[in-house]
């Protein structure tokens, strides 16, 4: 057998191997720092060190009795919630308008949805927070305010939104939606009725993609935060600075599995879908 021979039927095998190492090498990088962190989560001691001596549960406690702590976990989910509401919304909408519809400016309005997702977030950050810094809604400062942090957050969450719904909407069978125009139900009633069901799994997808974007949001919400409103990130950065307690990494085990249960929900629900269709 010829050199030439050789190396082509050695190719296949070299091809799988380098990608089973590379994909090894992806996933080990991903999960030994999630690792680390977990482990040291469990630690007695009063700073972050290595090898733990004495294993404990002391800083979870610490956590969760702890109103500061408490309330900016408390402020990271109510401004996720509140920002998968609004980038859902507004990115489900738009999607549909463009998918669907032929209007002016067509391409520069794509352009201004998407722009957003390129900006640095200290820019965006900067930027909400001189626009909206002496704006007052019923006697309210908006500056500080949760609601200002999710509409910042949507800024980034909404264009993915719209570019994973406008995929979706490209899927789904048009002619189901003209036979129900046809059968006389409104535009509205069609939509909701016909088209929503049948990009559920999109919907679902971009609700906890837009939570899990807001809650682990760090630059914009250092600032248009302060300390009544602060998250649980921009928390852990300022207690880094003076602090480093294995508090940290319990902030961090319960973002990393608030994650873990939303990429758990999105592959069941997926799955249950393609159960459907496969009846």
């Amino acid at each position: 057998m010829s050199d030439a021979l050789i190396r082509r039927s050695l190719e296949p095998t070299i091809f799988r191997v380098l990608t089973l190492a590379f994909s090894v090498f992806i996933v080990a990088y991903i999960l030994i720092p999630i690792l680390v962190t977990l482990v040291m989560s469990f630690n007695d001691a009063t700073q972050i060190r290595f090898p733990i001596k004495v294993w404990s549960l002391k800083w979870y406690g610490d956590f969760f009795a702890s109103p500061q702590w408490t309330e900016a976990l408390f402020n990271s989910f109510t401004i996720a919630i509140g920002t998968a509401l609004i980038a859902t919304t507004s990115g489900v909408l738009a999607a549909w308008a463009f998918e669907r519809y032929d209007f002016p400016l067509k391409s520069l309005l794509y352009v201004l949805i998407m722009m957003p997702l390129f900006m640095p977030g200290v820019v965006l950050g900067l930027g909400v927070a001189i626009a909206f810094g002496g704006v007052e809604i019923a006697g309210v400062d908006l500056y500080g305010s949760r609601g200002l942090v999710m509409i910042a957050h949507s800024l980034w969450a909404m264009p993915l939104v719209f570019m994973l719904m406008e995929a979706t909407f490209r899927t789904i069978d048009n002619r189901v939606v003209e036979a129900a125009q046809d059968l006389g139900a409104p535009p509205v009633r069609t939509f909701f009725e016909v088209v929503i069901p049948m990009v559920s799994t999109g919907i679902i997808s971009s609700v906890l993609f837009a939570f899990v974007i807001s809650l682990n949001e760090f630059v914009m919400a250092l600032f248009l935060t302060d300390r009544d409103t602060q998250t649980l990130p921009v928390l852990m950065w300022l207690s880094l600075r003076s602090a480093g307690t294995p508090r940290l990494a319990v902030a961090s085990v319960i973002l990393a599995c608030t994650v873990f249960l939303c990429l758990t929900l999105i592959m069941l629900w997926y799955i249950r879908q393609l159960r459907k269709v496969a009846r």
